[in-house]
């Protein structure tokens, strides 16, 4: 192997493991984070055995951890004509991959959280005590900011664009044919 090849090696999986952990923090498998991850920067599809190897992982992980990634949309199965393998690619739109996990899980994780704040309201509505009471002009509070929530992520997810001019780099990912050279 040669140095810049080890030193490429070497850059792709600490990317890959920070993303990794990333998606660990978010509550998937940090699998996920890596293979993707190493399709992204490929720029182009790879078989799983090649992300087997990129990554010292077992085939029978590699192929969960893909099917797993095709469900969420944020890889494809792709073919090559003359190739007997599967492919794979990554998808590069990072609003797509955010705003599917967004609608999909914190949507309706806070929308679960607001109903059951309002089932206790009504419970705590017909409750003659001060303690109830008391209890209830908190739970309203909460209500008002699982309502709050709900609305921002509605709002985020309508708007179907993230604002990423701040960030410059996120806006557009450099295709491989042109890679920016610093």
């Amino acid at each position: 192997m040669t140095h810049i090849s080890q030193s490429f090696q070497e850059a792709e999986l600490l990317i890959a493991d920070a993303v990794g952990e990333v998606i660990e923090h978010w509550g998937f498998r940090k699998a996920l984070g890596r293979v993707w991850t190493v399709l992204y920067l490929a720029g182009e599809s790879l078989s799983a055995a090649e992300l087997s190897e990129r990554l010292s992982m077992s085939a029978g992980a590699v192929s969960m951890t893909l099917t797993e990634l095709q469900e969420w949309a944020v890889v494809r199965r792709v073919w090559r004509p003359g190739e007997r393998r599967e492919f794979f690619e990554a998808e590069t739109d990072l609003w797509k991959m955010i705003s599917k996990v967004v609608a999909e899980r914190e949507r309706f994780w806070v929308r679960s959280v607001r109903e059951r704040i309002e089932q206790a309201c009504g419970l705590l509505r017909n409750l003659p005590t001060d303690e109830a009471r008391g209890a209830l002009a908190r739970a309203k509070v909460l209500l008002t900011f699982a309502q709050l929530a709900e609305g921002v992520i509605d709002r985020f997810l309508a708007s179907r664009r993230a604002d990423f001019s701040g960030f410059g780099v996120l806006e557009k990912t450099p295709s491989a044919a042109s890679p920016e050279r610093r």
